[in-house]
């Protein structure tokens, strides 16, 4: 009996790399142990490289002297791991969905103004969703004035990108921004007039859509403030589940905690032991993963084939939960960062779990 592939679709920079098992944060052994725990051979690929025409595929399979470019036919199954690149993309993902392959996180990408939404519109989670609306300069001098501590986010963006924070002070404003690629070197802070918008602020405004959120006060750890990011995905019986979590302290130099920018990765229960001593850690670890559960079901309900998200939740030094944003393609390296090993590679395990759900049951999961 042939071998039953699953696909994984993956972007140039990933693809280039793999004769040579250079493949940045990714693990080629991860995806390999994972997918034989659920009889399956892994195959990797680019759009490009599909053709839905002939029901065909070439892509890298690893064999005995390593890996090689093979033609196969179209797996029935692609866990999609590759950031859409436009239009084209989208359409190809659209005609092997409606030829009947399973292609899960068949968009990786969605804007953080729309997930908003998509959340507002559960009451239970309305009150742990930060003020946010469309940045402008009109906006953005309103939400200033009513809460002080202000994020601006480019609408589409990842690892902290073009991100900057605007706080009033008692007599000047202060305007904290990246002037780099993500570094945590290139983070500076700029006393400005109470009178204007930054110039720097106005221009990525203009060139890219934005959107101002209220900043929540963060708990803090070691004098660092921090988050949670949770991995949930779904798994061998078709469900959300929990892979994982850890908590990401900001560097001394900015106020973001991505790890390309120079945050940690540390242990939830040891973060929230030092940072919450009125709560229990494993009650507090227990909120945090139903919380992640009601964000994963709700968005789920507006994103057809999510299977994969990795949520940075903020905690307040009181205990509360708020919602910071999905990754529709979370990078998963961070548990490794963090010496948890076992969470790191459970992320390669649960896609591939749901790979064989679907080959085994043929339907998507009722949600």
């Amino acid at each position: 009996m042939p071998p039953e592939h699953v696909g994984i679709l993956i972007n140039d920079s990933m693809y280039r790399g793999i004769p040579y098992r250079k493949t940045g944060t990714e693990s080629l052994d991860n995806y390999e142990e994972a997918a034989k725990i659920f009889g399956l051979v892994p195959c990797f690929f680019r759009t490009q490289d599909l053709s839905p025409e002939t029901g065909t595929a070439a892509g890298y399979i690893r064999d005995p002297s390593g890996y090689k470019r093979s033609m196969l036919p179209m797996p029935r199954v692609i866990h999609n791991r590759s950031f859409n690149r436009g239009s084209s993309d989208r359409q190809l993902i659209s005609q092997l969905i409606s030829q009947g392959i399973f292609v899960y996180n068949a968009n990786t990408r969605y804007s953080k103004y729309h997930v908003h939404h998509m959340l507002y519109n559960d009451p239970l989670l309305q009150a742990a969703l930060p003020d946010t609306t469309s940045a402008n300069a009109a906006s953005i001098r309103s939400m200033l004035r009513q809460h002080g501590d202000i994020i601006l986010k480019p609408c589409s963006g990842s690892i902290g990108r073009g991100i900057m924070r605007l706080r009033r002070g008692p007599f000047h404003d202060y305007l904290t921004y990246s002037r780099s690629a993500p570094s945590s070197k290139g983070w500076r802070t700029l006393r400005i007039s109470r009178s204007r918008i930054p110039a720097l602020v106005a221009s990525r405004v203009r060139r890219s859509p934005y959107l101002v959120q209220q900043r929540i006060p963060l708990a803090t750890y070691k004098g660092s403030s921090y988050d949670i990011r949770i991995t949930i995905q779904r798994g061998l019986f078709g469900q959300w589940e929990i892979s994982g979590m850890f908590a990401k302290t900001s560097s001394p130099r900015t106020f973001v905690s991505n790890i390309a920018q120079g945050g940690s990765a540390h242990s939830v229960h040891e973060v929230f032991y030092h940072s919450l001593p009125g709560i229990p850690p494993e009650v507090m670890a227990e909120r945090t993963a139903e919380f992640a559960q009601r964000i994963a079901n709700t968005l789920a309900v507006h994103m057809p084939y999510a299977a994969d998200f990795g949520l940075d939740v903020a905690v307040t030094s009181d205990g509360r939960l708020y919602f910071i944003e999905s990754n529709g393609r979370d990078q998963r390296y961070g548990f490794r960062e963090a010496g948890m090993d076992e969470e790191w590679k459970e992320t390669y395990r649960k896609p591939m779990a749901f790979a064989r759900y679907l080959l085994n049951t043929g339907s998507w999961p009722v949600q």
